[in-house]
């Protein structure tokens, strides 16, 4: 798939009439790869982009949720999720973004390995699997998923959220 990247109109005022987005009007892509493996503890996450392929603008507002981990087998691994600053993400307000069609938005999960508790067993943990929603009508009816290497355990069952914002990566 080949996208144009259009910037989202950011910020506006309250009174705008534009609509809350559908969820099966965006698509999502992730950036792996993030991380700063030479500190310890090590911290490491992922960039995702939100793409408005409708044909009309739309606004998000706010954090994603229920981002669930499971194993191959499909078994949840329990996470909680924190929005706190990380050495990868900054953790702006939550604003109003509006995606104009083909406008692009981001947002930021991060986690940092080397704070388990010790006797962990972190083959138990490893998740392939993170499904997520976002903050946008009909999102209970579906979720993203994508393929992802965490070893819950190791990251303390903690992953930091950051809000989706009108940029195409979070700031830092």
């Amino acid at each position: 798939m080949t996208w144009s990247v259009t910037k989202a109109s950011g910020s506006s005022h309250p009174s705008s009439n534009v609509a809350e987005c559908i969820q099966g009007r965006l698509q999502v892509a992730i950036e792996q790869g993030g991380g700063l493996a030479s500190t310890v503890p090590a911290t490491f996450g992922y960039t995702f982009l939100i793409v408005n392929t409708g044909t009309r603008s739309c606004e998000v507002r706010g954090y994603p949720y229920e981002i669930i981990f499971s194993t191959e087998s499909g078994q949840i691994l329990k996470v909680s999720t924190s929005h706190e600053r990380t050495v990868l993400y900054a953790q702006p307000e939550v604003e109003r973004v509006v995606l104009r069609p083909g406008g692009v938005a981001s947002f930021g999960i991060s986690y940092t390995y080397g704070v388990a508790p010790p006797g962990t067993e972190p083959t138990s943990c490893l998740a392939p699997l993170m499904d997520l929603r976002l903050p946008a009508l009909s999102s209970h009816l579906f979720s993203y998923e994508f393929p992802v290497r965490m070893d819950v355990c190791e990251a303390g069952r903690k992953v930091e959220v950051t809000p989706v914002e009108g940029r195409t990566t979070p700031r830092v």
